[in-house]
């Protein structure tokens, strides 16, 4: 992933990136998403454009905590892959790969939760299997930065993240009502996106402050 150019004086080279990194992606994506939506049959494009809970006539509660915990984890995916292209902290070696890494494993995570990607488009054991093996990887190539950077907090984080995800798995098996199931599971979840925004903070803070020791 290359880096962002650093910011200079405005003139033709502003207008261009203007144009390439902010008014060419948002049109495209906004153009995709229209055409994919009538594509899946949604004749009232009014549907995508809009707020859920204002099409609904929703008051603003309804779906609040998920809506916060999409929040958390973009905030987690932008503080890492921004640290990681950034040309003012500028990281380097292992210390960037961990931001990366960390950015986009937030970013699959967020767009999985709000995507309902487990549920509608790929196997649920596929991602978890996913998830496990990918924060495997980062606590065993990068254990020394993750132990220095915050490990007790990316160890609670990933507890509480799993303990949600067996809890969705097997909560039919438990002999709990699904409405309070439901409150637990969630609760669980929320907690843990906290926890994990909160450790790659620390990392992207740690990061950057490293390279500004050496």
């Amino acid at each position: 992933m290359t880096s962002f150019p650093p910011p200079s004086a405005p003139g033709r080279g502003l207008v261009a990136r203007w144009f390439g990194f902010a008014l060419l992606p948002a049109a495209v994506v906004y153009g995709l998403a229209l055409l994919l939506s009538r594509a899946g049959g949604i004749d009232n494009l009014e549907l995508v454009i809009r707020d859920l809970a204002q099409t609904c006539r929703q008051p603003l509660g309804v779906g609040l905590i998920s809506n916060l915990g999409y929040l958390l984890w973009m905030a987690a995916a932008a503080i890492c892959l921004f640290t990681a292209c950034s040309e003012v902290s500028r990281p380097r070696g292992r210390e960037r790969e961990l931001l990366l890494a960390g950015g986009m494993f937030s970013l699959l995570l967020c767009l999985d939760d709000m995507f309902l990607l487990h549920d509608r488009y790929i196997s649920a054991n596929v991602l978890y299997l996913l998830y496990i093996v990918f924060a495997g990887l980062i606590l065993v190539r990068y254990r020394d930065l993750v132990v220095r950077l915050g490990g007790p907090v990316f160890l609670g984080a990933v507890l509480l993240l799993g303990t949600s995800l067996l809890f969705d798995k097997f909560q039919e098996a438990l002999p709990i009502a699904y409405g309070p199931g439901q409150l637990f599971e969630e609760g669980v979840k929320f907690l843990g996106i906290a926890s994990w925004l909160f450790f790659w903070w620390r990392a992207a803070a740690g990061a950057s402050s490293g390279c500004q020791r050496r």
